[in-house]
């Protein structure tokens, strides 16, 4: 498993280097960690010397960066779409080596399960259509490729996805399963066997049955101190996913309100340390 950290990058966490993804980078070699991810259109956007620095400080320290990418999946015209990705795919080709690059992910955007236009229905159809245009791409390059479950469909709507795009994988989001209103456990295990990596974070969750409109309240918490049943969820994918040596798992951590951000991401940092080593 390839361990990091994703988000959020409170301010306090960045003093170790005036360059904010260096800075990045050097939380991560503090705390023990491997990798980061940055859209890459980021990688686009630096000078040729500051990506040779970044580059550089990969390298001597053995440290990784996954890109992630976006496009109009579902309203996209066809043709437009195809030629951006193809755009993406030669910039992914040029940089994963340099950067380290051990996945792609993805996300769908705006889109949700629960609109009425376009359905659910239609929303898969024209996904089953579009998101094979990167995965395959991503494949022919040996790179994972996934899609997070942002609050927009369950891990079920995407396990059919990926049973119809064996290049497709889920980089699942352990608390974004009770932003849909999915039951977190189910939905690991029906997960686990499609996992490319995760953003693993714990969440404090309760129902508001006097508010108007109802509603499920979703919190950030420390890991391990929430609702998020993220022993199991490690647990299920060590047991279930084909290949869990490869998983690329980014702690996502906000600071619950009024707390100390340096304090709780540690205490974070320290629970997921304490998880069972995988056995080599």
């Amino acid at each position: 498993m390839l361990w990091g950290y994703a988000l959020g990058w409170m301010s306090q966490y960045l003093t170790r280097d005036s360059d904010p993804l260096l800075a990045k980078l050097k939380f991560l070699k503090h705390y023990g960690f491997k990798v980061t991810g940055i859209g890459l259109e980021e990688v686009e956007t630096m000078s040729e010397a500051r990506r040779q620095a970044v580059c550089q400080y990969l390298s001597d320290n053995d440290l990784y960066i996954h890109f992630y990418v976006h496009f109009k999946y579902i309203d996209a015209d066809l043709d437009t779409l195809k030629r951006e990705i193809d755009q993406a795919l030669k910039k992914i080709e040029t940089y994963r080596k340099p950067f380290r690059t051990p996945l792609i992910t993805t996300g769908v955007g705006s889109y949700h399960r629960f609109m009425r236009k376009p359905s659910l229905a239609e929303q898969m159809r024209r996904l089953s259509e579009t998101l094979p245009l990167i995965a395959k791409g991503c494949h022919a390059l040996d790179l994972p490729f996934g899609i997070e479950n942002h609050g927009d469909y369950y891990c079920s709507d995407i396990v059919e996805l990926c049973q119809q795009i064996p290049e497709l994988g889920i980089f699942l989001d352990t608390g974004n399963t009770y932003l849909i209103g999915e039951a977190p456990l189910p939905a690991f295990r029906l997960a686990a066997p499609y996992v490319v990596g995760s953003h693993f974070k714990d969440q404090l969750v309760r129902p508001c049955p006097n508010a108007r409109p109802l509603h499920f309240e979703v919190g950030p918490a420390v890991n391990g101190e929430g609702d998020v049943p993220l022993k199991e969820c490690y647990q299920i994918l060590l047991e279930n996913n084909p290949h869990p040596e490869k998983l690329v798992m980014e702690i996502e951590f906000f600071p619950p309100e009024g707390s100390d951000p340096v304090e709780t991401v540690e205490r974070s940092i320290a629970f997921v340390k304490s998880l069972p080593e995988l056995k080599k």
